[in-house]
């Protein structure tokens, strides 16, 4: 398949990002009551549930560097301690930084406030100023001293993209892809491709036409590729060169979040690009990758992985455990008991669907982890499993009773449970739960471990057993 094909060169490039820099922060916590010193609700935010992510052209850089690629970010941010928060961000996403850093700028913040998983209030901490002509040259003196494969301009109009730097870098001829704020489209004229969304080519052209007509003028003004994303419409893309427009309708299986997935979208598109990629082909990756991420909650980032397995037709209930843990943070905040389980899930039978309806009984979420092949091998033996592990995955989400399943390498599901910290999780059979390894594990996150009798007689094992004697006999 060409596309995963052009997928698995995103580790081979080096893009660089430029753009305006934010720190996302979230408060996550409950409203219960209203302040009696104002009409205003209060939020109780509890243990310090705070989280700081990489946001802006910084989200953008992330996602890029998610994705496998060498990314290098540059931006302006301020003496100050969000500049730190930031810096140890990006020391951990492995994204190299060229920062302009000023005293006279505030590091840009904006933090949420969210209750039970809705934004309830959002304070930006900004000071916008336009970077000065000693910065210019020192950021053009830095891109002459590497070599990047594309440059991704991130644009959110706080005053790093001046025209002064913009004009600047084209002289470098390194193609240029833009994520634009319609006020500052004339200094990006010439890219090789830009991204709007629907409301910005709209205020781009100053036109409510279709957006193929809006994607011409938009060609034909600024001399560059276009391509318009338009939420639950879908994207489109315009070639300057073919004149050949199409629209691909939206891949998002389970909308959580949209926060960040413009991000997520341009930079799966540079890479696809910088990979080669035709453009039409180049929207195709960027849509799916989109699509994905609007799965996870806050400003996310998805792996080469994740994006490579939903190609594969993955089922949407069948979550890597990056996404799930995303995905269990957000139900825990809105209150839900997390119930979990795990097994083999060989061959299906009656036994299994016993117990998956009464795990689900004792909470509101059930997950079930499902052994990979090398983990089964291990507790097996060499001839099992009889399926493979994404058919196994695949076919216990199809039971209505299973809301997400995960796969686990490990022996014992310890590790993922640890992370996880179900309310319940439930094993089969005749166990004392204190004999269970994973018991300890649960406990020390105030979790509780319930035996379910398993169907006397209902193993996947004992029907292997039974056909291969049938077909001795």
């Amino acid at each position: 398949m060409k596309l995963i094909e052009t997928i698995l060169e995103f580790p081979k490039k080096h893009i660089l990002v430029i753009g305006d820099l934010i720190l996302d922060e979230y408060l996550f916590g409950n409203i219960n009551r209203i302040n009696p010193e104002a009409p205003v609700p209060v939020l109780n935010v509890s243990n310090n549930n705070r989280e700081h992510r990489l946001g802006g052209a910084a989200n953008t850089a992330n996602n890029v560097a998610s994705l496998g690629a060498k990314c290098t970010v540059i931006g302006q941010v301020g003496n100050d301690p969000f500049k730190e928060q930031m810096t140890e961000l990006f020391k951990q996403a492995n994204i190299n930084t060229f920062l302009i850093e000023r005293n006279d700028f505030t590091t840009i913040k904006k933090t949420r406030l969210v209750a039970q998983n809705q934004q309830a209030l959002r304070v930006d901490f900004e000071d916008p100023k336009p970077i000065e002509s000693e910065h210019v040259k020192q950021i053009i003196n830095f891109i002459k001293s590497n070599q990047f494969d594309m440059i991704l301009i991130s644009d959110y109009n706080k005053g790093m993209l001046t025209s002064e730097l913009v004009e600047s870098i084209k002289k470098l001829n390194i193609p240029i892809v833009v994520d634009p704020k319609p006020i500052n489209m004339k200094i990006f004229k010439d890219a090789f491709a830009i991204a709007p969304n629907i409301k910005e080519a709209k205020e781009i052209t100053n036109s409510n036409t279709l957006p193929e007509e809006i994607s011409k003028l938009i060609a034909d003004e600024y001399n560059t590729h276009v391509i318009i994303t338009q939420g639950s419409n879908g994207t489109s893309s315009y070639n300057k060169d073919t004149k050949e427009y199409n629209h691909l309708p939206t891949k998002a299986r389970e909308v959580y979040d949209v926060s960040g997935a413009g991000d997520t979208f341009i930079a799966t598109l540079t890479l696809a690009l910088a990979s080669k990629a035709e453009l039409y082909e180049a929207t195709q990756i960027a849509n799916q990758a989109a699509g994905v991420v609007v799965g996870k909650f806050g400003t996310a980032t998805l792996t080469l992985e994740e994006l490579k397995s939903s190609f594969n037709g993955r089922h949407s209930k069948v979550k890597t455990r990056e996404e799930l843990l995303q995905i269990v943070q957000k139900l825990k905040a809105e209150g839900k008991k997390i119930v979990t389980t795990n097994g083999i899930y060989d061959i299906l039978h009656v036994g299994h669907t016993q117990l998956l309806n009464t795990a689900k009984s004792f909470g509101d979420i059930l997950i079930l982890a499902i052994n990979t092949d090398a983990s089964t091998k291990r507790y097996k033996g060499p001839k099992r499993p009889i399926h493979g592990e994404t058919e196994r995955a695949e076919l216990a989400a199809n039971l209505a009773t299973v809301d997400y399943v995960v796969l686990f390498d490990e022996d014992t599901p310890e590790e993922l449970l640890n992370q996880l910290q179900p309310n319940i999780h439930v094993k089969g059979g005749d166990y004392n739960a204190e004999d269970l390894p994973e018991t300890k594990t649960v406990h020390k996150h105030g979790g509780e471990v319930k035996i379910v009798k398993l169907v006397e007689g209902k193993s996947s094992t004992n029907t292997i057993t039974k056909i291969m004697e049938s077909q001795n006999g």
